[in-house]
């Protein structure tokens, strides 16, 4: 592309298509969605977390599209539906459909009053007015991330590894070796066997109580999460002792969504759309 060419063009829609055929998915995931749409995307800002302040010197700089990693507009309402993801991921590691359904519906069960109550409106409200597009990808990217660490560690783990060794793995990706945050054993052992384990991402957030318990009582060893509140890591110690036998692996928020955004951001600026990113995204 010569220096004072215009870049290419998507719209809006063909963005989200992007993100689900990268995620390999055909159904568009509750948490994501177009707000406001635009049908001549040339420049986009994409941040994990977008604030209305954020649209506005969005507008100032030229862009077309703002992105958000987390959901904006409706997808705020609807989100507690991706949490059922959490169930598939637990039904593929070998837990039971009933015990697995019931610890996905414990989620949203505890999530859904919050999200009745948001203010889903905000944010497109105040892009509409600014006259900006914006849009939200969560889940798809967020597959993507959990694809990528799940094939991370199942080809390179040694025979019979140790917590350590699938935290080596981890760290080698770029997004890991890049952000402040390290990755932390908040329950068990560096030395602790690895055993069998599950990565639990890319089902709208992490699985607190309900999922690692259900995992870790029907045969998982070691889960991974990307994030977890210390209310669920208290009850989780009181059940199962900070030490071990169980296995609780956090990897960090920013790097582990960053995994996936960055699949997707790649993906469009090679495409020829020009995408900037900030508000938490490790671009490596």
């Amino acid at each position: 592309m010569g220096g004072d060419s215009l870049p290419s063009s998507m719209n809006t829609q063909e963005i989200l298509d992007l993100a689900l055929s990268l995620a390999g998915q055909t159904v568009v995931p509750a948490d994501t969605g177009i707000n406001v749409p635009v049908g001549d995307v040339r420049r986009a800002l994409f941040g994990i977390d977008v604030g209305t302040a954020d649209l506005a010197i969005a507008k100032e700089k030229g862009y077309d599209l703002v992105i958000s990693h987390h959901p904006t507009g409706e997808a705020i309402l609807t989100f507690p539906k991706v949490l059922a993801k959490h169930a598939d991921i637990l039904k593929r590691h070998g837990v039971p459909a009933d015990a697995a359904d019931a610890a996905g519906a414990e989620l949203q069960a505890d999530r859904e009053p919050g999200a009745h109550a948001a203010n889903y409106d905000h944010l497109p409200s105040v892009a509409r007015l600014v006259g900006i597009g914006l849009m939200c990808i969560h889940n798809p990217c967020d597959e993507i991330g959990r694809r990528t660490m799940d094939e991370a560690l199942r080809a390179r783990l040694p025979p019979n590894p140790k917590v350590r060794d699938a935290i080596a793995i981890l760290n080698s990706l770029p997004e890991f070796t890049a952000a402040k945050t390290r990755i932390v054993v908040r329950m068990g052992r560096l030395e602790s066997p690895l055993g069998t384990w599950a990565v639990f991402h890319g089902a709208g957030t992490n699985g607190g109580f309900p999922v690692a318990h259900t995992a870790f009582e029907h045969g998982i060893d070691t889960v991974f999460y990307i994030h977890i509140d210390a209310g669920a890591l208290r009850r989780l110690w009181d059940a199962y002792g900070r030490d071990g036998p169980k296995n609780l692996v956090v990897t960090g928020h920013l790097a582990s969504d960053s995994i996936g955004i960055n699949v997707l951001v790649q993906e469009l600026r090679a495409r020829g759309i020009r995408v900037d990113t900030y508000s938490g995204i490790i671009n490596v």
